[in-house]
């Protein structure tokens, strides 16, 4: 392949060697032992430190994207949901797992739950393509305003391995995510679980010291140690 590329383009091996290397590091070529060099898969990158829209921010990277409801249903929420949702003792919630995928290839599964005394009837609407956030400002009058955002890598269980087309164990990105209506009340719990080898997380940083993050739903300083982001969002 480099003799050919050489060839081609009129330049020496070591040229199209380092050209190789340039598109190796930026996840844009793969080279194989003993079987050559290959065009990666299409990864896309997006902010650390956004609260991503899916079908948007795909479209507008060029990509296709895709969305399939893995399902929809009423249940009782983990001791984990119903705290972080401050749940009254009894109350369920609406538990929605979507498989998105870029170009047709499986790319994260996103998971939310919205407190089922919020919004009666919601597993009976179309998830397949609305924003989930949308739906509850249109149809309940929940206007999200804000989000917790943490990002951690983790491995890929079985069934999550089975619905993103990888090997058990795989690496992915997992982000968890609270979110606040205006009133500072919580108002949908979830995670995005991404296959690692098709997104890429990026964010700006500074030299200079940054502001102690602030919730906003209580007006109290983040926990040390504790790495929070604050996002004003239109919609998701």
């Amino acid at each position: 392949p480099e003799r050919t590329l050489a060839e081609e383009f009129g330049v020496n091996r070591r040229t199209v060697r380092q050209a190789l290397s340039v598109l190796e590091r930026r996840g844009l070529v793969e080279r194989r032992q003993g079987s050559g060099t290959f065009i990666c898969e299409p990864r896309f990158e997006r902010g650390a430190s956004e609260l991503f829209h899916f079908t948007e921010g795909i479209r507008q990277r060029g990509f296709a994207a895709g969305s399939q409801v893995l399902s929809l249903e009423r249940v009782v929420p983990s001791q984990l949901a119903a705290e972080e949702l401050e749940l009254p003792a009894g109350a369920d919630i609406y538990r929605c797992h979507r498989l998105r995928t870029v170009n047709g290839l499986p790319v994260l599964i996103e998971t939310f739950a919205v407190p089922a005394d919020l919004v009666p009837g919601f597993a009976e609407l179309d998830f397949s393509e609305r924003l989930v956030y949308e739906i509850m400002r249109t149809e309940y009058g929940i206007q999200v305003e804000h989000a917790r955002l943490s990002l951690e890598a983790v491995a890929m269980s079985e069934i999550e391995a089975q619905w993103l087309g990888a090997a058990p164990g795989a690496p992915a990105m997992l982000e968890r995510r609270l979110a606040f209506d205006e009133t500072g009340r919580p108002v949908d719990y979830g995670t995005d679980l991404y296959r690692g080898d098709r997104v890429r997380f990026v964010t700006d940083a500074a030299t200079t010291a940054v502001p102690v993050s602030v919730d906003p739903s209580t007006g109290q300083q983040a926990g040390a140690g504790r790495a929070v982001t604050w996002v004003e969002i239109p919609g998701r």
